[in-house]
């Protein structure tokens, strides 16, 4: 599975040689993992520059993978023994937590946390699984770039939704 790598379509990505946030880790169970260089400016592109100088400001990030399997798991088996291998369905949802803090000359100005969550629904175990966990990652990387992007761009109003409620 490629779950720190991503090709984030219509996300635009920075040429900055380095990351806003540094390195963000990608913590999946009981390991840490490093995301892409393309990952990375991409979240270093969801920070305003004017609204947060690259001169004066640092991002800490991180991001927490965890898996629920909604059904157990049981292997189909013909028999007692023999497993029908690779039919084993699989009905899991997996949920990207994204925390964000912004210093600007060493004081806390922003602190964000984000949950995205995709459901895998397969029937067949292996390679289909692993391509719909790839989209699935590709998918909520996309969606917490675009809220980083929102949340962190002063140039927004502040509630759309009841924005449009006051307008005539």
């Amino acid at each position: 599975m490629k779950l720190t790598q991503g090709d984030l379509e219509g996300i635009p990505l920075t040429d900055e040689k380095f990351s806003f946030f540094g390195n963000i880790p990608f913590l999946y169970g009981n390991d840490s993992l490093e995301l892409s260089q393309d990952l990375l400016r991409a979240y270093t592109k969801a920070v305003s520059e004017t609204e947060f100088p690259r001169e004066a400001c640092r991002g800490e990030a991180t991001i927490k993978a965890t898996v629920l399997q909604n059904e157990p798991t049981s292997a189909w088996y013909l028999g007692v023994l023999i497993p029908f291998w690779p039919v084993l369905p699989v009905n899991e949802s997996w949920t990207y937590a994204l925390s964000a803090r912004v210093f600007c000359n060493g004081t806390l100005v922003r602190h964000v946390e984000f949950i995205e969550q995709q459901d895998i629904n397969a029937i067949l175990y292996g390679r289909l699984r692993t391509d719909l966990v790839n989209k699935a990652s590709n998918e909520m990387h996309r969606k917490l770039v675009q809220r980083l992007t929102f949340e962190l761009n002063s140039n927004r109003l502040t509630d759309l939704n009841s924005a449009s409620d006051w307008a005539e």
